[in-house]
């Protein structure tokens, strides 16, 4: 109701029966069974978008959660994931996605900065690091920030980039050559503070990421039997080490047209895991698992 939806409420699944519910959007709390998301599953309409609210679970876990196709959104039951869930729905009500300053209080400054190149990208990192320290970040919080922002811009600047005809401009180009290229398009890079947080958001120009992507990138890394090693991961473990620094992690996309990841992180340190992770496709799509050139704006 607060995000300006018209809830019905239902105790439980057995109030569903068997009749598809007409519903197009669902929050389902229970204790994060796979099987219980299976069963509501199988009552929903093709399209229908369920959050699941589940109590802590490990990484391992939650991306077990997001591989249900209707499922793209996992929160944990805390305070936090209380207001994420908030944001959530009003995202779908008012079809709104893009933006860091929904996951904000009313009025935050948010400072904003371009770049299309590697020594820009220097520079952001500096410019964010040095704001959260004037404003009292903790150390080992601000190396998180910094991993993530780093993680978050590289991909932007290098591997979000494609030509007219979808091919990615820099899957071939040398890595040092690679940093001395221009982006064709400007990578923005957003970041505000909060008494208790602070958040970052890196959008690129083509919207070219998408759920199975995602996943299946968390998936080799949470399935490595060896160390994992950069080299072989690559954007791979970049997005591993993003989940593993973020409080909440977000990931808007327009195919074809944007792709903007939130993240926030607690100034006091305190790391309880991933709390909420996901995934919203521009105009309220599944995000289904199709290549970007067949998801439709």
């Amino acid at each position: 109701m607060e995000a300006g939806g018209e809830p019905v409420r239902l105790e439980g699944l057995a109030d569903v029966g068997d009749a598809l519910l007409p519903h197009r959007f669902v929050v389902f709390a229970w204790d994060g069974n796979e099987e219980a998301l299976r069963d509501l599953t199988r009552r929903l309409r093709p399209g229908t978008q369920v959050v699941a609210v589940v109590p802590p679970v490990e990484l391992r876990r939650l991306t077990k959660l997001l591989s249900d196709d209707a499922c793209n959104h996992v929160v944990t039951d805390s305070e936090s994931g209380m207001r994420w869930l908030a944001v959530t729905v009003g995202k779908y009500v008012t079809g709104d996605l893009f933006g860091i300053e929904k996951y904000l209080p009313t009025g935050t400054e948010i400072k904003l900065t371009r770049l299309r190149d590697y020594q820009g990208r220097t520079r952001a990192i500096d410019e964010v690091l040095r704001y959260a320290e004037e404003i009292g970040v903790r150390s080992k919080v601000r190396s998180q920030i910094g991993q993530v922002c780093e993680e978050l811009l590289m991909n932007a600047l290098y591997d979000a980039p494609i030509d007219e005809q979808g091919n990615v401009l820099f899957a071939e180009v040398d890595l040092k050559e690679r940093l001395e290229r221009l982006s064709p398009r400007p990578v923005s890079i957003r970041y505000a503070s909060t008494e208790t947080g602070f958040a970052v958001s890196v959008r690129d120009r083509f919207g070219r990421l998408d759920k199975a992507t995602i996943l299946r990138y968390l998936e080799k890394c949470l399935n490595s039997q060896t160390q994992i090693d950069r080299k072989i991961y690559g954007a791979g473990l970049g997005l591993y080490l993003i989940v593993n620094s973020a409080s909440h992690v977000v990931v808007n996309i327009a195919p074809g047209m944007a792709t903007e990841v939130v993240c926030t992180f607690d100034r006091k340190g305190v790391r309880t895991g991933l709390r909420s992770f996901s995934m919203f496709v521009y105009p309220g799509e599944v995000a289904i698992s199709a290549p970007p050139a067949q998801q439709q704006v």
